[in-house]
Protein backbone atom coordinates (compact mmCIF):
# COMPACT_ATOMS: atom_id res chain seq x y z
CA UNK A 1 0.00 0.00 0.00
CA UNK A 2 1.42 3.38 -0.97
CA UNK A 3 1.49 6.50 1.19
CA UNK A 4 -1.66 8.15 -0.10
CA UNK A 5 -3.74 4.96 0.03
CA UNK A 6 -2.56 4.38 3.60
CA UNK A 7 -3.41 7.98 4.50
CA UNK A 8 -6.91 7.57 3.04
CA UNK A 9 -7.42 4.41 5.10
CA UNK A 10 -6.21 6.13 8.25
CA UNK A 11 -8.29 9.24 7.63
CA UNK A 12 -11.38 7.12 7.00
CA UNK A 13 -10.94 5.42 10.37
CA UNK A 14 -10.47 8.79 12.05
CA UNK A 15 -13.58 10.23 10.34
CA UNK A 16 -15.59 7.22 11.52
CA UNK A 17 -14.34 7.62 15.09
CA UNK A 18 -15.11 11.33 15.14
CA UNK A 19 -18.52 10.86 13.44
CA UNK A 20 -17.55 13.30 10.67
CA UNK A 21 -20.19 12.16 8.19
CA UNK A 22 -19.13 14.40 5.28
CA UNK A 23 -15.44 13.47 5.51
CA UNK A 24 -16.31 9.79 5.92
CA UNK A 25 -18.54 9.75 2.85
CA UNK A 26 -16.06 11.69 0.68
CA UNK A 27 -13.22 9.34 1.60
CA UNK A 28 -15.39 6.26 1.08
CA UNK A 29 -16.45 7.46 -2.35
CA UNK A 30 -12.84 8.31 -3.23
CA UNK A 31 -11.56 4.93 -2.10
CA UNK A 32 -14.32 3.19 -4.10
CA UNK A 33 -13.36 5.19 -7.18
CA UNK A 34 -9.69 4.33 -6.67
CA UNK A 35 -10.62 0.67 -6.29
CA UNK A 36 -12.63 0.75 -9.52
CA UNK A 37 -9.71 2.29 -11.41
CA UNK A 38 -7.38 -0.35 -9.95
CA UNK A 39 -9.67 -3.08 -11.24
CA UNK A 40 -9.90 -1.39 -14.63
CA UNK A 41 -6.12 -1.02 -14.94
CA UNK A 42 -5.24 -4.30 -13.27
CA UNK A 43 -2.76 -2.94 -10.72
CA UNK A 44 -2.59 -0.94 -7.49
CA UNK A 45 -2.50 2.77 -8.19
CA UNK A 46 0.55 4.88 -7.43
CA UNK A 47 0.19 8.11 -5.48
CA UNK A 48 0.26 10.08 -8.75
CA UNK A 49 -2.54 7.94 -10.19
CA UNK A 50 -4.61 8.41 -7.03
CA UNK A 51 -4.04 12.17 -7.33
CA UNK A 52 -5.40 11.96 -10.89
CA UNK A 53 -8.56 10.31 -9.49
CA UNK A 54 -8.86 13.07 -6.87
CA UNK A 55 -8.44 15.79 -9.50
CA UNK A 56 -11.14 14.13 -11.63
CA UNK A 57 -13.52 14.01 -8.64
CA UNK A 58 -12.88 17.68 -7.87
CA UNK A 59 -13.61 18.58 -11.48
CA UNK A 60 -16.86 16.60 -11.37
CA UNK A 61 -17.91 18.40 -8.20
CA UNK A 62 -17.11 21.80 -9.70
CA UNK A 63 -19.28 20.92 -12.69
CA UNK A 64 -22.05 19.93 -10.27
CA UNK A 65 -21.68 23.22 -8.42
CA UNK A 66 -22.31 25.12 -11.66
CA UNK A 67 -25.46 23.09 -12.33
CA UNK A 68 -26.74 23.44 -8.77
CA UNK A 69 -26.07 27.19 -8.77
CA UNK A 70 -28.05 27.59 -11.99
CA UNK A 71 -30.86 25.59 -10.41
CA UNK A 72 -30.86 27.77 -7.30
CA UNK A 73 -29.86 24.92 -4.98
CA UNK A 74 -27.48 26.69 -2.60
CA UNK A 75 -27.68 23.80 -0.12
CA UNK A 76 -26.20 21.44 -2.72
CA UNK A 77 -23.60 24.03 -3.77
CA UNK A 78 -22.48 24.27 -0.13
CA UNK A 79 -22.32 20.47 0.22
CA UNK A 80 -20.23 20.07 -2.94
CA UNK A 81 -17.93 22.92 -1.88
CA UNK A 82 -17.32 21.21 1.47
CA UNK A 83 -16.52 17.96 -0.33
CA UNK A 84 -14.03 19.72 -2.61
CA UNK A 85 -12.29 21.20 0.43
CA UNK A 86 -11.85 17.70 1.85
CA UNK A 87 -10.52 16.30 -1.43
CA UNK A 88 -8.08 19.18 -1.84
CA UNK A 89 -6.33 18.20 1.40
CA UNK A 90 -4.98 15.16 -0.49
CA UNK A 91 -3.46 17.19 -3.32
CA UNK A 92 0.10 18.52 -3.29
CA UNK A 93 0.41 22.23 -2.44
CA UNK A 94 -0.93 24.42 -5.24
CA UNK A 95 1.30 26.94 -7.00
CA UNK A 96 0.25 30.56 -7.21
CA UNK A 97 -0.70 31.98 -10.61
CA UNK A 98 2.53 34.03 -10.51
CA UNK A 99 4.62 30.87 -10.03
CA UNK A 100 2.80 29.15 -12.89
CA UNK A 101 3.36 32.20 -15.12
CA UNK A 102 7.08 32.19 -14.29
CA UNK A 103 7.36 28.53 -15.30
CA UNK A 104 5.34 29.26 -18.46
CA UNK A 105 7.81 32.03 -19.38
CA UNK A 106 10.72 29.59 -18.90
CA UNK A 107 9.04 26.95 -21.08
CA UNK A 108 8.22 29.48 -23.81
CA UNK A 109 11.78 30.84 -23.80
CA UNK A 110 13.39 27.40 -23.90
CA UNK A 111 11.05 26.02 -26.57
CA UNK A 112 11.50 28.82 -29.07
CA UNK A 113 7.76 29.46 -29.22
CA UNK A 114 6.89 32.66 -31.03
CA UNK A 115 3.19 33.31 -30.50
CA UNK A 116 -0.25 32.04 -29.64
CA UNK A 117 -0.07 29.54 -32.50
CA UNK A 118 2.32 27.54 -30.29
CA UNK A 119 -0.23 27.26 -27.46
CA UNK A 120 -1.03 23.63 -28.28
CA UNK A 121 2.66 22.76 -28.00
CA UNK A 122 3.33 24.69 -24.76
CA UNK A 123 0.36 23.62 -22.61
CA UNK A 124 1.23 19.87 -22.60
CA UNK A 125 4.80 20.68 -21.55
CA UNK A 126 3.50 22.86 -18.73
CA UNK A 127 0.93 20.24 -17.62
CA UNK A 128 3.68 17.63 -17.48
CA UNK A 129 5.95 19.84 -15.37
CA UNK A 130 3.20 21.07 -13.06
CA UNK A 131 1.08 17.95 -12.66
CA UNK A 132 -1.77 18.55 -10.22
CA UNK A 133 -0.09 21.57 -8.60
CA UNK A 134 -2.12 24.01 -10.73
CA UNK A 135 -5.61 23.92 -12.23
CA UNK A 136 -5.88 23.64 -16.00
CA UNK A 137 -7.43 27.07 -16.46
CA UNK A 138 -4.52 28.72 -14.61
CA UNK A 139 -2.01 26.80 -16.76
CA UNK A 140 -3.78 27.80 -19.98
CA UNK A 141 -3.96 31.46 -18.95
CA UNK A 142 -0.27 31.50 -17.97
CA UNK A 143 0.69 29.93 -21.30
CA UNK A 144 -1.37 32.52 -23.22
CA UNK A 145 0.18 35.37 -21.23
CA UNK A 146 3.74 34.07 -21.69
CA UNK A 147 3.23 33.53 -25.43
CA UNK A 148 1.70 36.99 -25.84
CA UNK A 149 4.65 38.55 -23.97
CA UNK A 150 7.06 36.59 -26.18
CA UNK A 151 5.27 37.77 -29.33
CA UNK A 152 5.26 41.38 -28.11
CA UNK A 153 8.99 41.24 -27.30
CA UNK A 154 9.75 39.77 -30.72
CA UNK A 155 7.75 42.46 -32.52
CA UNK A 156 9.34 45.24 -30.44
CA UNK A 157 12.85 44.13 -31.39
Amino acid sequence: MNDLAARLQSDLKEAMRSADKTRREVIRFLRADVHNVEIERGHLLSDDEIIDVIVRQIKQRRDSIEQFARGGRQDLVDAETAQIAILETYLPPQLSPAEVLELAREVVASSGASGLSDLGRIIPILRERLGPRAPGNVVAQAARTALTEQRDEASAS
